[in-house]
């Protein structure tokens, strides 16, 4: 169900002259944005309180969704519509799979999860859903499409890795680290690239599919706070649509 036209991004526009596009699609995506970038999960990671068992049932989670990103990557690279768009996103995902790929290795080591059971780890249905939307939204749908979902995931964790890192840092390496990777300035200026990107398509699609983007990142903002949640608690968020129990 499509929202109505006093939820546009031609009234938004309307009432605040210079908003950006990607301002009105956060906006749309409330409360499900705030809650994710929020979560009380994200907080525990900056104050160091984030339990061992809740953080290495994130990381195991986050690294079975490491080659769905680094897939959802290539396929923006491939529908790029010019070689600087390209030379960005190839850029992300050559740090994706190096650096990040180091840093799950020496976590797992330190919170004691054996290589067997990350290496085999099966996606739970959070971790799946969020997958599925980014490499649907990339690989079929419009480049406009699969940069909206990254932007969201991207986003959520610049706009919490800021917050973050204006706190003493955590003790433990693994909390430090994983703030340090989203609020570094080469993270930020990829974040304000996408952004970007979309502020200059965005208006000038039509309703229909300016619509389509809102309802994306509002899609990936629910599946963003509920995969916090269902690390945070070991459980699935009982408000959680899964559609493969559909």
């Amino acid at each position: 169900m499509h929202a109505s036209i006093d939820s546009s991004f031609q009234n938004f526009s309307a009432s605040a002259p210079g908003a950006r596009f990607t301002d009105w699609i956060a906006t749309r995506a409330e409360p499900y944005w705030t809650s994710a970038t929020n979560h009380a999960f994200t907080r525990a990671i900056g104050d160091g309180s984030m339990p061992d068992e809740a953080y290495a049932r994130y990381l195991i989670e986050d690294y079975t969704f490491i080659t769905d990103l680094a897939s959802t990557l290539g396929y923006l690279v491939a529908k790029a519509p010019n070689m600087r768009a390209k030379s960005r996103l190839s850029a992300f995902l050559a740090l994706l799979t190096s650096e990040e790929n180091d840093y799950f290795l020496r976590s797992f080591d330190a919170l004691g999860v054996p290589a067997e059971t990350y290496e085999t780890a099966a996606q739970g249905p959070v971790t799946r859903a969020f997958a599925d939307l980014l490499l649907t939204s990339s690989g079929k749908g419009s480049y406009a499409e699969g940069l909206t979902c990254l932007l969201c995931a991207e986003w959520c964790y610049l706009t919490w890795g800021r917050r973050e890192a204006q706190k003493p840092r955590p003790e433990k390496f693994y909390l430090a680290e994983w703030i340090d990777l989203h609020a570094v300035s080469g993270f930020e200026d990829f974040v304000d690239w996408i952004r970007a990107e979309l502020d200059e398509i965005g208006p000038a699609l039509s309703p229909l599919k300016q619509e389509t983007l809102a309802e994306l990142f509002t899609r990936m903002s629910m599946l963003e706070d509920a995969f916090f949640e269902a690390a945070w608690t070991g459980e699935l968020p009982a408000a959680f649509d899964d559609p493969q129990r559909r």
